[in-house]
């Protein structure tokens, strides 16, 4: 006969993957059958499939008609007490009392009498033919019932007999010192269930939901399964409950039951487990990851003990990556230190039922084990932040060491969350300023208006001066660029009068002064509100011999003051040169950026180019991605200048990508550097769309919203609109005249209006307008804006006045590194000269404009040139004697660098720019020279000492401003 008492609820419905395991059942059974009685345990994790596989092999004995009989142990006490009844197929209450309880009769004779009749009626099942006894989960079975199942196998040596225990090791109930005490005595054959393997696991999935899955699909149940049949079919039946399949709807499915599984799995598993393995999933939990020292420091539990725990939770899928050997478990990295991670879900439900003063008491523990252990700083300060009450002074100092490690490496928001815990700690009133500008200094960079609001606290708090002056330079710093930098130069103002009577004249105190007026020119030097005030102060002082940082910073900013006011170029580059005459250990920031693009405004642009790498370099090394991202906009505009587009605009592409990925608020002078860059190559819809993400809350700012205003006015143009270009531009001097700023080339809106009132045939309204910008130009005196001064007096001229001034334009900006405005002075001057019939000296200066707008990228414009030039009885000229010079010099440094075998990313680093920007010069470069790849490249590139023809030039072609006059109308020059 076959008695079955099959607990179905815990089997997997498909057997897979366990063929080696049935055939080594079937040879104990063989065994036991020619040899005599057998016993076998099979032992595995909750899930794992052990009552699957014995279910499976007693069907199969079963069928060949053999007897089994089958019973369970009950996880609650009484649920399987006595066993015996199971597999007597009778009511275990209705079976005779097996201890003691007959009158008259000790327990060990009335056990002995027992075990006897259990015998005799096995020995008469047995007579039939072979017997197996099939007890599940016999951890839990009572004791008594197992001694007579030894008994029986003691007696039934030479019989037919196969006993199968099945044991769930996790958990420890009555029967568990039995079973210890079979396997002692070697009575007992052992076999470990392992988990599937990912191929067993697919098949699974395949059977389980009736057709192919998906490969993500598969890999997840991989993960999430760890191996585990019984946890697989929970995940599958939440799938096909939410009525989905093994697709990429499914699988999302699959993460989030998979979680709620696993937490589920690993919680039931504590709570039966003994104390010392659920005191190192508690610790685990509360560090997170963990190597074996902190981990057993926390947990108490050492050695063995601590091995065999961490065992059990691998087994149960509760820590993450592959056990050693197995496919699906999870083990710790090996290495000298291996690292231990809890999953996350597992990690948040153990927390979940912890009490809170045992969680609190841990996490306390933990900080100090970290701390002790010399652990990093940012792990200590994790359970520090989490703790109601921060008691010991330690603490205070671990949550400023990790602020401080965190700034550095792009961890703003965890150093803002490490010193706002800090702020609730007990502190003294000079702690608590010191750690309001640490936290201000992290949060500036993603949440300025809050840094802010920290600082005026702090300044509020100090009552000492000289900490009142370093918490004011601070302050500004912050606002710069803000809606808040008004505000801030009054603060720096105030701040700066009570140095003025409350310090003294020794050193520090002077340098203190220096710093506080120099952060006061800094934020207001960029602002319309503020600028004026702020440059009548400037006037005032005397100009410092930069003998400290202070007064370097002070002189940079008093240069881009003097530059703002369009006095001579000269004063303004002296002032910048002495401002970066020192190269300072210290970060460079504004000293450096602001001393430079002054240098590229007064056509200094090697020196400009310089300056703006060593604060690329500066910013980078130290993580600052706002200043990295103004500094490559700044040297946008710098590269643009000089004629190098395709330099300009991969500077600008990567502004905009730090600007699209960092934290905080967006700059708007990437967009608009990058729009600028697109309108001179030509790609007016996104140049468009790209400007106009940078012109909002950007009309108080004097560089970016007169940049904005000057681009937005070439894209009307572009568009046909010479009548909303028009307003734009006025608009720009209008607001340039309210800032008082004065220089005509930051933004030379003067020059295009002029030409566009000539084109209305406003002559004298244009004649006027040129005539005003003549002046500044002469006292700003570079051969840029002498040169653009001309270009406009030409435009607005008639006869040979028009000529003349033309020529002397072209002759000045030849001086200057402006290859733009040279190539469209060229041209504008060869078609005047073929309007008078001088068709050979058109014809010279056509081939100028064709051979500068092809190295600059002006490419429109070259095709403009050309047709005059074939109109004029010229040929084309040969642009290049090889294809070499055809490359721009940011091409031309790329290939170089390649040619050495130099990676992208290599390149990227030493240039300041990204690997995409990089790629985009190689692929210009292997087109133009007709090569596959960086092999290829040939030796005529020379050196990065080796210049092109002409530098620097751009790489793409634009659509250029309307350079050439329709009939009876005046030429836009700009």
């Amino acid at each position: 006969m076959a008695v079955s008492s099959d607990k179905g609820q815990d089997a997997p419905r498909f057997l897979v993957g366990r063929s080696t395991e049935l055939t080594g059942l079937a040879r104990h059974a063989e065994e036991a059958r020619r040899d005599g009685a057998r016993a076998v345990l099979v032992r595995g994790p909750a899930g794992i499939g052990r009552t699957g596989l014995l279910a499976a092999f007693a069907d199969r004995l079963a069928s060949a008609g053999g007897t089994v009989l089958r019973g369970a142990g009950g996880e609650k006490p009484g649920d399987g007490r006595p066993v015996l009844g199971q597999l007597l197929g009778h009511d275990p209450h209705m079976l005779p009392e097996p201890a003691g309880t007959l009158p008259g009769t000790s327990a060990a004779h009335a056990a002995y009498a027992f075990h006897r009749r259990f015998h005799r009626h096995l020995a008469g099942l047995l007579a039939a033919g072979p017997l197996t006894l099939v007890l599940d989960d016999a951890q839990w079975c009572d004791e008594a019932s197992l001694r007579s199942v030894d008994f029986v196998l003691r007696r039934a040596a030479d019989l037919p007999l196969l006993v199968l225990f099945a044991q769930r090791t996790e958990c420890h109930g009555p029967g568990t010192a039995m079973l210890d005490e079979f396997l002692a005595q070697g009575r007992c054959a052992t076999m470990d269930l392992g988990p599937l393997t990912p191929d067993d696991t697919a098949r699974m999935v395949v059977r389980a939901l009736g057709g192919p899955a998906d490969e993500t699909f598969l890999r997840h149940c991989v993960d999430t399964g760890a191996g585990n049949p019984g946890r697989l079919v929970r995940l599958l039946d939440g799938v096909r409950a939410a009525g989905l399949g093994p697709d990429a709807a499914g699988t999302r499915r699959l993460r989030r039951t998979g979680d709620a599984v696993l937490a589920g799995s690993v919680t039931a598993h504590l709570a039966d487990c003994p104390g010392h393995e659920r005191s190192v999933a508690q610790a685990l939990a509360v560090l997170g990851r963990s190597c074996a020292d902190p981990l057993a420091a926390l947990s108490g539990v050492t050695g063995r003990r601590l091995t065999a725990a961490l065992d059990a939770l691998r087994r149960n899928g509760a820590v993450d990556g592959p056990a050693e050997g197995t496919a699906g478990g999870a083990v710790a990295p090996a290495g000298p230190h291996p690292v231990i991670t809890m999953r996350d879900a597992v990690r948040d439900a153990v927390l979940a039922d912890l009490p809170a003063a045992r969680l609190e008491s841990l996490r306390a523990r933990a900080a100090r084990v970290l701390n002790d252990a010399g652990r990093p700083a940012s792990d200590v300060a994790d359970q520090l932040v989490l703790l109601k009450e921060l008691t010991e002074p330690w603490m205070l100092a671990a949550l400023r060491d990790a602020a401080a490690e965190a700034a550095g490496r792009d961890g703003s928001p965890a150093a803002v969350r490490y010193l706002r815990r800090a702020l609730d700690a007990e502190l003294t009133g000079t702690q608590r300023q010191v750690v309001r500008v640490e936290l201000a200094r992290a949060a500036a960079p993603v949440a300025p208006a809050t840094a802010l609001l920290h600082l005026r606290h702090a300044l509020e708090d100090a009552a000492d001066p000289r900490d009142r002056a370093r918490i004011a330079v601070e302050y500004g710093t912050t606002a710069l660029g803000t809606r808040d930098a008004p505000e801030a130069v009054h603060v720096l103002g105030g701040v700066l009068e009570t140095l003025r009577t409350e310090l003294g004249t020794d050193p520090a105190d002077a340098e203190l002064r220096t710093s506080v007026a120099a952060a006061l020119l800094i934020t207001a030097v960029n602002e319309k509100a503020a600028m004026a005030a702020a440059r009548d102060r400037a006037d005032a002082w005397p100009v410092p011999p930069g003998d400290n940082p202070a007064e370097r910073r002070l002189l940079a900013v008093m240069s881009a003051l003097a530059a703002f006011d369009g006095r001579p170029a000269r004063q303004a580059v002296a002032l910048a040169r002495r401002a970066l005459k020192v190269e300072e250990p210290a970060p460079v920031g504004w000293r450096v950026f602001g001393a430079s693009v002054v240098l590229g405004l007064a056509d200094e642009t090697d020196e400009a180019l310089a300056g703006l790498g060593r604060a690329l370099s500066s910013s980078r090394d130290r993580y600052e991605p706002w200043m990295h991202m103004t500094v490559l906009a700044g040297r946008s505009v710098v590269r643009h200048s000089a004629g190098d587009i395709g330099g300009a605009a991969a500077d600008a592409h990567a502004a905009v990508e730090i600007a699209e990925t960092a934290d905080g608020p967006r700059s708007p002078m990437p967009y608009i550097a990058l729009g600028t860059a697109l309108l001179s190559q030509g790609q007016l819809d996104r140049a468009e769309h790209v400007l106009a993400r940078g012109g909002h809350g950007t009309d108080q700012q004097i560089w970016e919203w007169h940049h904005y205003l000057y681009a937005k006015g070439r894209a009307r143009r572009e568009r046909g609109d010479l009548a909303g270009a028009l307003e734009l531009w006025q608009r720009c001097g209008r607001s340039l005249e309210e800032a008082g700023v004065t220089n005509p080339v930051l933004a030379p809106w003067w020059l295009p209006a002029a030409s566009v009132l000539a084109q209305q045939g406003r002559t004298a309204d244009a004649a006027a307008l040129a005539e005003s910008a003549q002046e500044r130009v002469r006292r700003w005196g570079t051969p840029r804006g002498i040169g653009l001064g001309l270009l406009a007096a030409g435009v607005v001229a008639e006869g040979r006045t028009r000529l003349d001034l033309l020529a002397e334009a072209v002759d000045a900006l030849t001086a200057s590194p402006a290859r733009l405005e040279q190539a469209k002075a060229q041209y504008q001057l060869g078609y005047e000269l073929l309007r008078h019939d001088d068709t050979r000296g058109a014809r010279r200066h056509l081939r100028g404009a064709i051979e500068l707008a092809t190295r600059c990228g002006y490419h429109i414009l070259g095709g403009l040139a050309r047709k005059l030039l074939v109109a004029a009885g010229g040929r084309m000229p040969q642009l290049a004697a090889s294809p070499v010079d055809s490359l721009t010099d940011s091409e031309r440094r790329v290939a170089v660098l390649a040619r050495r075998g130099v990676s992208n990313k290599e390149i990227a680093d030493a240039l300041f720019v990204t690997p995409r920007t990089v790629e985009m010069h190689l692929t210009n470069v292997y087109r133009k020279l007709d090569v596959r790849g960086r092999a290829d490249l040939p030796l005529s590139l020379g050196s990065l000492g080796t210049p092109g023809p002409l530098r620097p030039y751009g790489a793409d072609g634009h659509r250029p401003e309307r350079v050439g006059p329709p009939a009876g109308a005046h030429a836009q020059s700009r």
